[in-house]
């Protein structure tokens, strides 16, 4: 079996514009070829699971007449925020059918737009409101467990929520209530629920401190502790503090994030997240233009800087206005923008022969804030007119942090693949998930994946 590429294969590869130019050797019995790409940063606004997202789409709505995520990809967001809004079931113990069947409907609907979620239970919309009873959120998780679990596929990640003052884990009051003998433990139990349904998701929780008084050892909420962390030997398993990322929903409106972090601790606390930021996501939202000298801090120059050390994936991009409107009067809207989360550049492409074997070698920048989050399937595929061949790699997409250079590499018997012309793809996850890379003219709609190389013979 001999591997070539047509003797044209240069000019076409840069008339189809599949990368941004190539030097190659070109003994066409055994032919190495070097591609380099052509990065293109806006393509990353369109992949999933980052960037900035659209709220509200509650998930309890009435909506039996329209889909209320359609447009949403229209309007340039893959992720949205779709809360749970159970505020008038804070004492019934089962939850109705017909509210069981209008969450299904929202899903559904969701699932068929193509359109991620960020997922939240909340029942207090202001603060002077009282929290369920324990017996009545356990009750309600379990109920919802069967139709969550059916749609787990556009959850993107999972806040905590669930007690305090719109589910932000503030003003707890019965179960939950600090003056309750078993209030970590009641909270815990929220948590690990939410892990038994979504065994495969981040919990994302308000602040470090919470982290680290259930999972870590803290015997005080704020006191200095850092065993619940995620270090590098834990990243990744089903230790529950691997699972528990982070979500500040008052970003740079002061010094401590509104109470994000205690006023005399706020390094410490900001560095605990920025440690736990490598392996589990952060996101949140911004709410509003600080007083006085606070107003600097939600500028260009240090949101940037901001983003960028404690790796964001997501923001909300219908509040706060004045802050966004901000942002876009200084210019970094759009650098935030196609930044938030991660950034697959292709660099260059090495496909080499040996006697049998095709060896291929494909060097990937993340020029985003923060690595992937969200497993997913690795494939380089082969694909001609009549064939196709899938070599699935063994690679942890997680774990292309920002700002370095990783390869996938791959072996593949030339025995094995039949004679024909062919296009080199790869594929990253699958459906609403599938991500592309951040260059030009690589991505393939129809298939959901990127094209790297055409006008490979094997005969």
């Amino acid at each position: 079996m001999i591997l070539k590429f047509l003797g044209a294969f240069i000019s076409l590869f840069l008339f189809f514009g599949c990368g941004g130019g190539s030097d190659s050797t070109s003994d066409t019995d055994n032919p190495t070829i070097h591609i380099e790409y052509t990065e293109n940063s806006s393509v990353n606004s369109l992949n999933p699971d980052r960037g900035f997202y659209d709220a509200d789409y509650e998930l309890n709505a009435d909506t039996a007449n329209y889909n209320m995520f359609e447009g949403v990809l229209d309007n340039g967001y893959t992720l949205v925020y779709a809360p749970l809004n159970l505020e008038e079931y804070n004492t019934t113990v089962v939850l109705p059918d017909i509210l069981i069947g209008t969450i299904a409907k929202n899903l559904n609907d969701a699932n068929t737009s193509g359109v991620k979620l960020i997922f939240r239970i909340k029942y207090r919309s202001v603060q002077n409101e009282y929290d369920p009873s324990k017996n009545i959120i356990m009750g309600h998780l379990n109920q919802l467990k069967p139709i969550l679990q059916t749609y787990k596929n556009i959850i993107s990640v999972v806040h905590a929520g669930t007690i305090g003052a719109w589910g932000e884990w503030h003003s707890f009051t019965g179960d939950y209530a600090d003056s309750n003998v078993d209030y970590k433990v009641n909270r815990k139990n929220i948590i690990e629920k939410l892990v038994e349904i979504f065994p495969n998701k981040y919990i994302q929780i308000r602040t470090p401190m919470h982290k680290e008084l259930l999972y870590g050892s803290s015997s005080a909420y704020a006191e200095e502790s850092n065993e619940g962390e995620i270090i590098p030997l834990l990243a990744f398993s089903d230790d529950i503090r691997a699972k528990i990322g982070h979500h500040n929903d008052c970003v740079l409106a002061s010094e401590t994030d509104m109470g994000t972090y205690p006023s005399d601790n706020i390094e410490f606390w900001k560095s605990y997240v920025v440690n736990d930021s490598r392996y589990a996501p952060v996101g949140g939202e911004t709410c509003g233009i600080g007083d006085e000298d606070e107003a600097a801090l939600s500028s260009c120059t240090n949101a940037l800087a901001e983003f960028k050390r404690l790796q964001y994936s997501y923001l909300n991009d219908a509040y706060h206005p004045d802050v966004l409107q901000k942002w876009k009067n200084e210019g970094c809207y759009e650098e935030i923008r196609e930044n938030l989360g991660y950034r697959l550049v292709a660099q260059n492409l090495t496909v080499e022969q040996s006697a049998n074997n095709v060896f291929l070698s494909l060097f990937i920048k993340n020029k985003g804030y923060a690595a992937p989050y969200i497993r997913s399937d690795v494939n380089f595929i082969l694909k001609s007119s009549t064939k196709e061949y899938v070599f699935r790699q063994d690679i942890d997409m997680r774990t292309f942090y920002p700002q370095e250079v990783k390869s996938i590499n791959a072996s593949i018997s030339s025995e094995s693949i039949g004679s024909g012309e062919y296009c080199l793809y790869l594929q990253i996850g699958k459906n609403y998930s599938a991500i592309r890379l951040s260059n030009n003219n690589l991505w393939e709609e129809s298939s959901l994946t990127n094209q790297l190389a055409c006008n490979i013979i094997i005969e």
